[in-house]
């Protein structure tokens, strides 16, 4: 996601390659961002990963930075010259006065191209749009004035956008114009999440079409919904023009005038409704069709924004494969309990719309057929028939549970493990662990996640052990990411996207196996729900305690916890029964995670 880094007095401290302290003014221009393990946020140019070092341009300085201290980061395409695509609103930034947000620019008489990508998150959502100029005075921008970004349109080079020498738009040249205006429709919903106009990109559109005026789309509230309008404007008279707009104070927006912005190339395009939803041996997983299949490897095909992408894999490198349910009204569901843990299932649909299920070996697909072997022999089942593959035979184990990678997440979801590299160009590399490669242009990514770096999400492990007592009979399972109401996690004002909430009495054991230093974690009572809870909080490492609090309520002050675990096998995370029995007792860690010393084969990397 989109990251914001705040800069004072666009000034930025930034450690030469040579380690010495230099200051560099920072352009305020969108660019790469790199979160590292402390929450520290780096902006730049991202000019080369390879297996130990990402380098970083930022300002006239390289940075070195150890791919181990890196959570994720992303690359953020640069904005287009001013002169080619103009953002003359910029409903993103704070605005301190009341009133619509304005915007003006001079345009000679003919078409001229404008975008307006708008989001909205909770309650009412209010967009207002108006216009004022030669001859106009303010209004709603009239239907005739407004004509559609057809093939015509987008088929014009960006140089064709140019400004004049008295600072004046140039028309487009546009031999036929079709009235009304385009538009792309997007929705999602938690833990999806939008925070910038950028981010729309990332959403599949849910719908296309086409609207006469120029306002918010539809009367829509409480939803998580935006969308990108692509137009003309006819302008009758050389001049200046002033553009009004209008907002909610859950709602954002852009109004850019000239070329289509940068910032939203690469759009994810609409769910497709058929195919496989496929999950890899070693995390990352992709939704397309199957080409082929042999022991050789396995050939699908996915999409990518627009593009359509061939991976060739080893078979032993898939986990699991689930046929996109089409039919609405005939859903069938897979019983997996007794699934074999050594040999291969299929899934396969009865006639009488059961779901069965077959043990043996997944061979391979020859056009429409699986071939399976069972009970020693070969057998052909119609791929019309598989609802569904768990492979287990020829599986790929996991190395190292600590061993360090990343995940590739592309727009369309997709996510591919492995090694990343890029080498002074655009295009990136990814070694996936089981030898098959990806070469793809790193415009198509929405994010690249470090996984097992030097900071470990808790979320992300499994316990041990978890002991869960009820008060009475009702017993609480522990929820991740996500409190007991499924509402966001939130201690204050706090709000969490990773964290565990547990209600007393829940004991959570973690093994450590001597990995780590420490254990960091922002803890409290779930705003709301646990207004009335009264819990006794206790932290043990190796039967050490690291932290106890007796009577922990909703009034308890406590510094977010940094704890010494250096050495240590267990970590016991315990919630238990405080004063008020059981009532309110949801208790939230906040982003809880374990910290890493650096690998000796990585400690030769200098930031």
């Amino acid at each position: 996601m989109y990251l914001k880094k705040s800069l004072i007095k666009n000034c930025l401290l930034v450690p030469s390659i040579g380690y010495s302290l230099l200051i560099f003014v920072w352009s305020p221009a969108l660019a790469d961002q790199i979160v590292l393990y402390d929450g520290k946020k780096v902006s730049g140019e991202i000019r080369s990963i390879d297996s130990k070092t990402m380098t970083v341009q930022v300002g006239d300085s390289l940075q070195k930075i150890n791919i181990f201290d890196v959570t994720s980061y992303n690359f953020i395409q640069p904005s287009l010259p001013k002169n080619l695509s103009q953002l003359l609103i910029d409903g993103e930034k704070p605005s301190y006065s009341k009133g619509p947000r304005t915007g003006k620019v001079k345009l000679r008489k003919g078409f001229h191209r404008f975008t307006l990508p708008y989001y909205h998150t909770v309650g009412f959502a209010k967009l207002n749009i108006s216009m004022s100029g030669p001859n106009i005075k303010k209004a709603v921008v009239p239907q005739g004035m407004l004509y559609r970004v057809n093939d015509e349109v987008r088929a014009i080079p960006t140089k064709e956008y140019q400004v004049d020498k008295e600072g004046f738009r140039l028309p487009l040249d546009v031999k036929k114009a079709e009235s009304s205006i385009a538009y792309r429709l997007m929705e999602w919903k938690p833990p999806e999440e939008v925070k910038s106009i950028h981010d729309l990109k990332y959403i599949p559109v849910k719908k296309y079409g086409t609207v006469p005026r120029l306002a918010l789309l539809t009367r829509r509230s409480a939803i998580h919904f935006g969308f990108v309008y692509e137009g003309l404007i006819r302008i009758t008279k050389d001049g200046e023009y002033t553009f009004y707009i209008e907002t909610d104070k859950n709602s954002k927006m852009k109004f850019y005038v000239g070329a289509y912005p940068r910032e939203l190339y690469k759009q994810a395009k609409s769910k497709k409704d058929t195919g496989w939803r496929v999950t890899f041996s070693q995390k990352g997983e992709l939704t397309g069709s199957i080409k082929g299949w042999s022991k050789d490897g396995a050939d699908f095909r996915f999409q990518v924004a627009e593009k359509e992408v061939d991976l060739s894999l080893k078979p032993e490198a898939l986990h699991e494969l689930w046929k996109i349910q089409t039919d609405k009204k005939k859903t069938w569901r897979a019983d997996r309990k007794g699934e074999s843990k050594t040999e291969d299932s299929a899934y396969v649909l009865t006639k009488d719309g059961n779901v069965h299920r077959v043990s043996g070996e997944v061979l391979g697909i020859k056009e429409q057929t699986l071939l399976f072997k069972y009970q020693g022999q070969e057998r052909e089942i119609g791929l019309d028939r598989i609802v569904g593959l768990v492979l287990h035979k020829n599986r790929l184990t996991k190395g190292s549970t600590l061993e360090l990678q990343s995940i590739v997440s592309l727009i369309g979801s997709s996510k591919i493990p492995g090694e990343v590299s890029l080498d002074k160009g655009t295009e990136i590399v990814v070694k996936m662990p089981w030898g098959n490669q990806l070469t793809l242009s790193k415009v198509y990514t929405v994010a690249i996640k470090t996984i097992n770096a030097r900071s470990v999400p808790l979320t992300e492990m499994i316990p041990k052990s978890v002991e869960q007592v009820p008060f009475f009979n009702q017993v609480y399972a522990y929820q991740v990411n996500k409190s007991f109401s499924g509402l966001p996690l939130q201690v204050g004002k706090k709000v969490f996207q990773k964290g565990l909430c547990v209600h007393s009495k829940t004991e959570l054991i973690y093994s450590l196996g001597k990995n780590f230093e420490r254990f960091q974690s922002t803890i409290g009572l779930q705003n709301g729900s646990g207004y009335l809870g009264n819990v006794s909080v206790t932290i043990v490492a190796d039967g050490k305690t690291l932290y106890e609090k007796k009577e922990f309520t909703i009034a308890t002050k406590q510094e977010p916890l940094s704890l010494d675990v250096t050495g240590c096998e267990t970590l016991t995370l315990s919630v238990d029964f405080g004063k008020g029995q059981n009532v309110g007792d949801r208790f939230v860690w906040g982003d809880p995670k374990l910290i890493r010393a650096t690998p000796k084969e990585l400690t030769a990397v200098k930031n």
